[in-house]
């Protein structure tokens, strides 16, 4: 009889002591933040659960945590590179049998930084437009713009045909003093197809009025003839228009980006840093005030929380890409509703280094905020790492390093993201976080690429403004 007592009570016991294990597992599940791919921790009005994950992960953010990552790549075995997963976040494409991006085929013709937009009547085509690579000896003469209707072919997007050269004029060159050289250098540069609510626009860089190089636009529907039934309702940049901004001007002034508010009036936004520069904007291309004073201060405090500090002077942050409107919820939710409170502007910027004669750039994505006065909204606390990315070596194919075999030792490639568009046909500025986008890049000024990607994956890692403090 003891020897049964004894027994049911180590048993007793041994039950015990499983359960307060399994409970206290329980718990722990319960409370630990949700870590999802799919965005849900960026949802305003998500489960508590999710709320209370993306509150306990920003608070953990400080200045001093947001360092970017250093220029120098781990590297495998392989020669392969391995992405710090603390540093980067890295993004996979929706397609690909390899989760890797896909190249761009331009019929044989060199070219690099591509943009990509929806065919107006093709639903299996996209318009490509991207930087001819100039021969050699022309470098510094002249420069085209390419363009052609391109679909996918075995995981590659392939120009039906050979591309044309997109007919915009060259301008007259205004540069004096130690910039006199670029009135010697002619024709449009680093153009950038997009859409806005209505139209689609080409923006590019060229010879300017005001100042030495500016930034110049023009409705692409008046330049292709895939849109030759839409041009007739062409009216603002109806012919190529150089936008304007706020003095004081740079000699070279480039890589600004337009906006749209949520009544469709257009802005141009010139200047990130040392403090936003931004304003609105007219069809003559002229601008109002600059507006950035007006959320200065509030912004600042973002910034200096969340954006990348750069570590040495070799290091700098420039305007990369177009802009899109986007609702944080997503399209498939029945209860997702659009508003002033859950729709925001969102754009990619670089954190530029350069070491051993190397550029690399890397990308972060920032929100502020469609109505007015446009503060920021959240800055990704992580570049992006597009999933491919390879370590910089003669297999790059790089055309400005092929003479060269003093590549420096584990960097990345340098991947340029240039633009970035709605996949789908017919949708034009808006979209929802599980829509589907084009982000497109070039690859060491050589040649282009593109990665498709759900929203929401690049909305990941953010550091909310609100709670900059």
């Amino acid at each position: 009889m003891a020897f049964r007592l004894t027994t049911r009570l180590i048993l007793a016991v041994v039950l015990l002591v499983i359960l307060i294990h399994v409970l206290s597992n329980t718990k722990h599940e319960r409370t630990a933040p949700a870590r999802k791919s799919d965005g849900t921790l960026l949802k305003a009005k998500s489960v508590q659960v999710a709320q209370k994950a993306e509150k306990v992960e920003v608070e953990e953010i400080t200045n001093t945590d947001v360092l970017p990552p250093s220029h120098v790549l781990v590297v495998d075995d392989d020669g392969k590179p391995v992405v710090d997963k603390s540093a980067y976040r890295e993004i996979f494409s929706n397609t690909t049998s390899t989760g890797n991006y896909f190249g761009i085929h331009l019929s044989g013709i060199g070219g690099f930084n591509p943009t990509i937009i929806p065919h107006p009547t093709r639903f299996d085509n996209w318009i490509v437009v991207a930087q001819r690579i100039p021969k050699k000896g022309d470098a510094d003469k002249y420069s085209q713009q390419l363009i052609c209707n391109a679909g996918f072919l075995n995981g590659v997007l392939v120009c039906a045909a050979e591309p044309t050269v997109i007919p915009v004029s060259s301008t007259k060159g205004n540069c004096e003093n130690e910039l006199g050289y670029l009135n010697f250098q002619w024709g449009p540069r680093d153009a950038r197809a997009f859409y806005g609510p209505t139209a689609p626009y080409l923006l590019y860089s060229g010879h300017s009025s005001y100042t030495c190089m500016g930034m110049w636009m023009e409705d692409l529907r008046v330049l292709v003839d895939d849109y030759r039934i839409e041009s007739v309702l062409a009216k603002d940049f109806s012919k190529a228009t150089e936008i304007q901004k706020p003095p004081p001007f740079k000699g070279l002034e480039k890589n600004f980006f337009l906006f749209w508010d949520n009544a469709g009036e257009a802005y141009a936004h010139s200047d990130l840093v040392p403090q936003r520069v931004f304003a609105k904007l007219s069809p003559d291309g002229s601008v109002g005030p600059n507006l950035a004073p007006m959320i200065e201060e509030s912004d600042k405090k973002c910034m200096k929380r969340y954006m990348p500090k750069p570590v040495l002077n070799e290091a700098s942050m420039q305007q990369a890409t177009n802009t899109l409107a986007i609702t944080m919820c997503r399209r498939t939710d029945p209860k997702c509703v659009q508003t002033e409170q859950n729709t925001y502007i969102v754009n990619i910027f670089h954190y530029k280094t350069n070491f051993a004669g190397h550029s690399i750039y890397e990308p972060y994505v920032m929100l502020f905020q469609q109505t007015a006065p446009f503060g920021l909204h959240a800055i990704s606390t992580k570049p992006l790492w597009i999933a491919g990315r390879n370590k910089f070596s003669k297999y790059t194919g790089s055309v400005n390093w092929e003479d060269r075999d003093d590549y420096p030792e584990n960097h990345s490639e340098m991947f340029y993201i240039r633009g970035m568009s709605w996949m789908s046909h017919g949708q034009k500025y808006h979209g929802y976080l599980d829509d589907i986008l084009f982000l497109t890049f070039g690859i060491e000024d050589s040649r282009p690429a593109a990665i498709d990607v759900v929203a929401s994956d690049l909305l990941q890692d953010l550091g909310l403004c609100a709670n900059a403090k």
